[in-house]
């Protein structure tokens, strides 16, 4: 009998659900554009949520079952500044492209001496307009503002008795379990109305991980016109990631007579990352002296004792108690003024700035309204753009943290400074100049020219051992291009010649790179080139399209690398060849 009992059991135990999964969008405009003053404004708000219950394993059903929800909030908000001046009457002719200027009002034909001092008048007229109209470019140039915010969360509990029944909720009349809000995506604390109610496992065995987890993204973009045909777009972004885990069961032996379940909070851990965009410009273009010693590494050593005394709160010359030279408070803020080129005392002391610096791209193609440019180029673009982030990769909380004034220093333990309460391994600043300078040029007799120049530099602080490696590149590359039309080719595939009649690309490229690797030690106070190389890259390349689906290419590459360290041999690689290129679609 107790043996049918037991396969009825699982027969029925097969039968219940081993998953709910649901999922929702809720997306609305607001509706600030039907304001008409308020017209050039655009926003929208995004919420969507998941909610999951997943049964536990029939050999741990005392451990009970998973649930998790996640939530997403996303909002966007774009202010179009140009529909905005666009309701100033005067402001709208003024900012037109074309305006009423010019469109020159019939002169009266009484004499020569009339006419002549119209004309005058009526320059000088239009001269204080266009003078005025540059002003008012300069003034009102941003044209678009956008910023797009995003929040996503997370909650994963194990241990979650109760089965699925309506909608995810279990007894959803009465005492809905695990609450409505849950199911919806909110992650408010449940825990302990879970405890209260006997919604958890009481098993002390359990050691599935309770887990908490939130990612907030930040993005800014602008862009500026201040003149004609002269763009720049602004960036700025903000990442910040964390998520906190821990074991949440009860501890108390229930075999105990009269003994009710305690739940504790056990190992609690954080962990995370963050990226924010960062300028360092100040510091762009120092470079290091011929013995490969650094002016702004010595900077950063000596930065060391201004922040240790903003965080002590005294004025002495050298390090106060419980802030070190070794000290992560003092080193990340030392090494972000030094390198960023801004006076240690006035450097924020907070490792997770809140407000991202501007990065910008740059174009200009005004070149073709000057009339002799027009006669002889199809089109001239300088491009120029400026990327830089400050990120740390990665972050934990320290388990028995607790605030300096309840700490006792002890030399061996963090050298004698305070514990700090997230314990970061490195820290990065990258540097991009892609391109710091790019000339394209396309000519009347479709010869194509680009001439470029790239920077880049990535500076990271490693907190496990105190040294700083950067790494510094810089590339220069020119490019040419021609299309000669109408190249007439013989083929013969065995069916008779066939003649093909199409343009043939030809395109050469000449690039030259050097790049650098240094270590410095902050303990030793030295400074060591690790490795570096010069690339020279050649590139030649003929296109000659015989038709929409075969393609005939003549290359030649080749790439000569030579290392800074005297270890590494000088090395040439050479590629040339023929290739077909057949397309079935």
């Amino acid at each position: 009998q107790e043996k049918r009992e037991e396969i009825w059991s699982n027969v029925l135990a097969l039968g219940r659900p081993v998953n709910y999964h649901h999922n929702f969008d809720v997306r609305y405009n607001l509706p600030i554009s039907k304001i008409p003053i308020l017209s050039w404004i655009n926003s929208s708000v995004n919420y969507d949520a998941t909610y999951d219950w997943r049964a536990s394993s029939l050999a741990a059903k005392a451990f009970g079952n998973n649930i998790q929800n996640n939530n997403s909030i996303k909002l966007n908000t774009q202010f179009n500044l140009t529909s905005l001046y666009n309701k100033v009457p005067f402001l709208k002719k003024l900012l037109a492209n074309k305006g009423a200027n010019d469109r020159r009002r019939p002169v009266p034909r009484n004499n020569a001496k009339n006419k002549k001092e119209d004309d005058t008048e009526i320059d000088n007229k239009e001269n204080k307009l266009k003078i005025l109209k540059y002003m008012a470019k300069g003034l009102f140039s941003v044209k678009n503002f956008a910023i797009s915010y995003s929040e996503n969360n997370g909650t994963f509990l194990p241990g979650f008795m109760p089965t699925t029944q309506v909608f995810g909720l279990n007894n959803p009349v009465s005492s809905p379990a695990p609450t409505l809000g849950f199911v919806l995506g909110s992650q408010e604390d449940i825990r302990y109305l879970a405890a209260q109610n006997g919604w958890l496992s009481t098993d002390t065995e359990l050691n599935y991980l309770y887990s908490q987890s939130v990612s907030k993204n930040l993005n800014l973009r602008a862009t500026v016109e201040p003149v004609s045909r002269f763009k720049v777009m602004f960036t700025g972004s903000r990442r910040y990631s964390e998520t906190e885990n821990e074991y949440f069961k009860n501890t108390a032996d229930l075999s105990i007579p009269g003994s009710k379940p305690v739940f504790e909070h056990l190992s609690t851990s954080k962990t995370g990352n963050f990226n924010i965009s960062f300028l360092a410009l100040r510091t762009s273009f120092v470079k290091d002296r011929a013995d490969n010693t650094s002016q702004l590494f010595e900077n950063f050593l000596k930065y060391r004792v201004d922040i240790a005394q903003r965080l002590g709160g005294n004025n002495t010359q050298s390090f106060p108690d419980g802030y070190g030279p070794s000290s992560q408070d003092v080193m990340i803020p030392a090494f972000l003024a030094a390198y960023s080129g801004k006076n240690p005392k006035r450097q924020s002391l907070n490792l997770f700035p809140s407000v991202p610096m501007p990065n910008w791209n740059i174009n200009f193609n005004g070149f073709t309204k000057i009339k002799w440019v027009k006669e002889n180029f199809k089109n001239i673009t300088l491009s120029h753009s400026y990327r830089s982030s400050y990120s740390v990769g990665s972050f934990i909380s320290n388990l028995n943290y607790v605030p300096p004034s309840e700490q006792e220093l002890n030399p061996n333990i963090y050298s004698g400074n305070y514990m700090p309460e997230l314990q970061i391994d490195q820290i990065n600043i990258t540097e991009q100049f892609a391109p710091f300078f790019k000339l394209d040029v396309t000519m009347k007799n479709s010869v194509t020219t680009r001439f470029e120049y790239k920077k880049d530099r990535t500076i990271s602080l490693s907190l496990a051992n105190s040294q700083v490696t950067e790494v510094k590149g810089a590339e220069y590359a020119l490019g040419l291009g021609y299309r000669i039309q109408g190249v007439q080719l013989i083929f013969d595939g065995g069916a008779g010649q066939q003649k093909v009649n199409s343009d043939l690309d030809l395109r050469a490229d000449i690039s030259i790179r050097k790049n650098k690797t240094m270590i410095r030690r902050v303990e030793e106070e030295t400074n060591q080139p690790t490795s570096g190389q010069s690339l020279v890259t050649l590139k030649f390349a003929a296109d000659y399209v015989i038709n929409n689906k075969i393609n005939l290419k003549l290359f030649y590459d080749q790439i000569v690398t030579k290392y800074v360290v005297s270890s590494s041999f000088p090395t040439s690689n050479t590629n040339v060849g023929l290739s077909l290129r057949f397309s079935l679609m």
